[in-house]
Formats: structure tokens, C-alpha cells, sequence
């Protein structure tokens, strides 16, 4: 164990202290302070951020209900002109004076359709042609 003999057994680390200057000193505290306003930024935009995604799923569910209502009601609506047009063909609603002004005796703007459908060449719709090879 000769190679042991000639290690050191203490070693001495000298530290020494030097006072900072003014500036130095007030430019470590500005950037520090400018960082700590940085994070708290950062995370009052990580909230806010997190806020607005939550109220865009909220919207986009209100959205996507209130279309399926909007075409449940479109349907009704359908189903109830309708209902009116086979009664009071041709008819011309006026809501601000409750009444419908119609031609008896008229076709339907069902059976309108239906005839546009059979008049068309060849047996076509909307002036498309059907082609047989």
C-alpha cells in the first residue's frame, strides 16, 4: 500500500467574500423581478387560457344542440306548411293578420313538383340526363 502514502490527507479550500456594487446588485434584482412577473404572466395565461378552451367546448356543445333543434324545428315547420298547402293550396300566410290567402281548386306545391318531375325529357330531374350504355 506504498500508493496510498502519497495521497494527501486534508485538503483546503479557501472561500472569500467580495461586497457587490449598487448596480450590479439592482440589475440581478430588476431581472429577477422581470422574471418573476414573467411566470406569473405565464401562468395567469395558462388559466385563461385554459378558461376559453373550457367556454369553446361549452359553445361548441350549444352550437351543435341548438343546430339539431334548428333542423327539428325546420321540420315541424315543413310538415305544418305542408299541411297547410294540401288544405289551402297555393296559400300566402300572413302572420301580422292571422289570415292565408289561397287558389281553390289549385294543385299542391307537392303535385306542382311531382309534375315538373314528369315532364322533364327522358325521364331526367333537375336537368340531368340519364345515360344508358
Amino acid at each position: 500500500m506504498a500508493g496510498l502514502d502519497n495521497v494527501p490527507t486534508q485538503q483546503q479550500i479557501t472561500i472569500e467574500t467580495a461586497k457587490l456594487d449598487a448596480e450590479t446588485l439592482k440589475s440581478i434584482t430588476d431581472i429577477n423581478q422581470k422574471i418573476q412577473n414573467l411566470v406569473l404572466e405565464f401562468g395567469q395565461i395558462h388559466i385563461r387560457k385554459k378558461e376559453i378552451n373550457e367556454e369553446l367546448v361549452r359553445m361548441d356543445d350549444f352550437l351543435e344542440k341548438g343546430e339539431d333543434e334548428f333542423k327539428m324545428l325546420n321540420a315541424e315547420l315543413k310538415e305544418v306548411i305542408d299541411a297547410l298547402d294540401e288544405k289551402y293550396p297555393q296559400g300566402r300566410i300572413d302572420l301580422q293578420n292571422e289570415v292565408i290567402q289561397y287558389q281553390p281548386g289549385a294543385p299542391t306545391r307537392k303535385q306542382l313538383a311531382q309534375q315538373q318531375m314528369q315532364k322533364m325529357p327522358d325521364g331526367s330531374t333537375n336537368g340531368m340526363k340519364v345515360v344508358k350504355e
